[in-house]
């Protein structure tokens, strides 16, 4: 049995074959090259090697299974996967096509100790009770738009208040408007329909595409576009 580590080649080879079983009561060499997108005769060589490795079983014109020590690296590779990928689309914002590519790539290279650091971050960061967490919501606004949501704090630095754009809210939330960005009949729009600084706004609502915001403001229901939401900072009240 081979003592050298796998390739991250190889890696790949053993989470495709792992995602292909949950999907297929029996995975097929032709199935293995569909899925990774290479001719049949490359994923032969890879289970040939991959059985010499006591990782696959599969003889010629033969289904291809993992053995347990098979499954047990394929766990690995997807769980460091599933890892970088969830931090690259949750956290990040990473679009999910660039973030697939980006995570099978990064996954290889991630070693034990700071795969187990990110787990523990994306843990602590859904646990948050009041949901996506500011300095994450701040660090997205300045991603998209290449400004940062103003951001002041008492003097004393015991307290500090973080100003968001509205378009970064999830439904529901109950705000009041600190500042009104935006210039000519974009902010003359937006004072027209109330949206001044120290009103109470609520978000009842967004399109699919997040396009357009639906939100009460007194007693009136408005429907505001990404563009103005992006101008409009809050406070969450609630």
């Amino acid at each position: 049995m081979g003592k050298m580590p796998l390739s991250n080649s190889m890696e790949d080879y053993l989470e495709a074959i792992s995602v292909l079983g949950e999907e297929k009561k029996y995975v097929r060499v032709k199935d293995i090259a569909k899925h990774m997108k290479v001719k049949m005769p490359s994923v032969t060589s890879a289970l040939k090697l991959l059985a010499d490795k006591e990782l696959v079983n599969h003889e010629r014109y033969e289904y291809v299974e993992l053995t347990d020590k098979g499954i047990s690296l394929a766990n690995g590779v997807r769980r460091r996967h599933d890892a970088v990928l969830k931090f690259l689309t949750e956290v990040l914002n990473v679009d999910p096509k660039t973030a697939e590519r980006d995570a099978c790539g990064i996954e290889h290279a991630m070693s034990v100790s700071t795969l187990d650091r990110l787990l523990k971050m994306i843990e602590c960061l859904e646990e948050c009770p009041k949901g996506v967490p500011e300095c994450i919501q701040r660090f997205r606004h300045y991603a998209e738009h290449g400004n940062k949501p103003p951001m002041t704090c008492e003097a004393d630095g015991k307290s500090s208040r973080l100003d968001l754009s509205l378009n970064l809210l999830e439904p529901g939330a109950k705000v009041k408007i600190t500042k009104v960005c935006g210039i000519g009949a974009l902010r003359r729009r937006m004072m027209d329909m109330g949206i001044v600084p120290g009103a109470i706004l609520e978000l009842e609502r967004e399109a699919p595409l997040g396009d357009p915001l639906e939100v009460k403001i007194k007693d009136c229901h408005l429907s505001l576009r990404k563009e103005e939401a992006s101008n409009i900072f809050v406070e969450v009240i609630n």
